[in-house]
């Protein structure tokens, strides 16, 4: 059975990869940068660290991401005034016009993973992937505070 789930979770995994790709084909940006996007937007000026502790994420995969989006123009990257060893981040123009088309394509990616799935199915679903993600947080040592959207 394990080799079944490692199958399924490899088989959505890939496929929700190349939709993404797909939908933002053309633009300079990597599908696996689109959620710092979306966490900068949500947190105008957060401080490049703060990104890390809330992802979970270490500081180099997130500054190779901010780094990314600071050169193709999604992500203004200042220092703090506050703290002058820290980075405050913003999103340009650019970024800002790219949150809507990245909410919808996260709409369209779910509503299709769960086209034929009833309500009840849809609850059960979500149960289980919340009790999956919290042992997931657990195996890899975070609070399972981390693994709530």
């Amino acid at each position: 059975m394990e080799q079944g789930l490692e199958r399924w979770f490899f088989v959505i995994h890939r496929c929700r990869h190349g939709f993404f790709r797909e939908h933002f084909a053309g633009l300079d940006l990597e599908p696996r940068f689109l959620p710092f996007v979306l966490l900068v937007s949500g947190r105008d000026g957060v401080r490049q660290e703060d990104l890390s502790t809330d992802t979970g994420l270490d500081k180099t995969t997130v500054a190779h991401a901010v780094k990314h989006l600071a050169q193709s123009g999604y992500v203004l990257r200042e220092r703090n005034p506050a703290d002058r060893r820290s980075y405050r981040l913003t999103l340009t123009p650019k970024g800002k016009n790219l949150v809507p088309r990245i909410r919808a394509a996260i709409s369209t990616w779910h509503a299709g993973l769960l086209t034929g799935f009833t309500e009840d199915e849809r609850r059960t679903l979500e149960e289980f992937l919340s009790r999956l993600a919290e042992s997931a947080a657990a195996l890899a040592g975070r609070s399972d505070s981390s693994t709530r959207p």
